[in-house]
């Protein structure tokens, strides 16, 4: 895709997000963010997405990139989470950072918005046909591991709250999207006939998920105080520089090609994950901070996604 038409996706995108972020100044219908956002991502996440992910999964070329992208994803996030690890440990001029702001900082390392930003770049740069790769990316990788080694991280640098190994499993297998696309896979491996009226309105269903999840991470931005950019910096440069390359390197290695390598690429070049807020919170770690990271890696997007595709491709 050529740098003009990628600008063009992001731009478009960027005003969905900036509308997202106005909604604060007028609350209309007397509806303020917090609540439109909570209500936004509950309908996305137990009606929508779930549609989508099962759409996806009937209709698509089965092929090796479906153990491929997860095993890719994996393996960048390991490796970006080790990368921020190293860093704010071993580098001195970061070895004063308190423990819950360092949590943030690693979660911010690893952890990419690879369905809520991802799914709409890929959709928006490369078709629906490789949309799947964002829901292989993020529910058997990316949200497995959030949920596992991320708490693991969050519970060692926050407040000393833990949770066992078997709570974190089960919160992945009680995710509805991870439903809808095990039905979508059951239904394609089997061979089994889905009547018209359910694929189209899973279809539709689908294209309703673009815009409304963009519009959330508009509603989920702030801009607190940027005099703790410099400390994050180095957490922004692994998710936004060092994520995509190796997403593009390893995916390459392992035998993605063409468009499914972009697509890999583009997801590991995402900004922090939005709810990687939630278990900052959840687990008191540096909430402002994470926060802060969110917007900057999401602003910063925009000029260091074109960069990465011209180099990468």
């Amino acid at each position: 895709m050529e740098g003009g038409a990628i600008n063009q996706v992001l731009y478009s995108f960027g005003l969905i997000i900036t509308a997202g972020y106005a909604w604060r100044f007028f609350n209309p219908g007397g509806l303020d963010r917090h609540r439109l956002r909570h209500a936004l991502s509950a309908a996305v996440l137990y009606v929508f997405l779930p549609a989508l992910a099962f759409g996806l999964m009937a209709t698509a070329q089965f092929d090796r990139s479906f153990l491929v992208v997860p095993l890719t994803a994996a393996i960048v996030i390991v490796a970006s989470m080790a990368a921020g690890l190293a860093v704010y440990t071993l580098l001195p001029w970061f070895r004063d950072i308190p423990r819950p702001a360092r949590g943030v900082l690693l979660l911010a390392a690893a952890f990419g918005n690879v369905l809520f930003l991802g799914l709409p770049v890929i959709t928006g740069m490369l078709g629906s046909e490789r949309a799947y790769v964002a829901v292989l990316y993020d529910l058997f990788a990316s949200t497995p591991l959030l949920l596992t080694l991320g708490v693991f991280v969050a519970a060692r640098y926050g407040s000393g709250k833990t949770e066992s190994f078997a709570s974190s499993i089960k919160r992945v297998f009680m995710l509805p999207p991870l439903w809808g696309a095990a039905a979508g896979i059951m239904v394609h491996l089997t061979g089994m006939t889905v009547p018209h009226a359910v694929t189209d309105a899973a279809g539709l269903m689908g294209k309703a998920v673009i815009p409304v999840m963009i519009f959330t991470v508009g509603l989920a931005l702030d801009f607190p105080d940027v005099k703790r950019l410099p400390g994050a910096l180095p957490a922004l440069f692994i998710k936004l520089l060092f994520s995509p390359i190796a997403a593009w390197w390893i995916g390459s290695r392992l035998g993605l090609q063409a468009e499914t390598l972009k697509a890999v690429a583009i997801e590991g070049a995402m900004p922090m994950m939005v709810i990687s807020l939630v278990i900052a919170d959840e687990f008191g770690l540096d909430v402002p901070l994470a926060a802060m990271c969110i917007t900057a890696s999401t602003v910063a997007l925009f000029f260091t996604m074109p960069v990465m595709m011209r180099a990468l491709f």
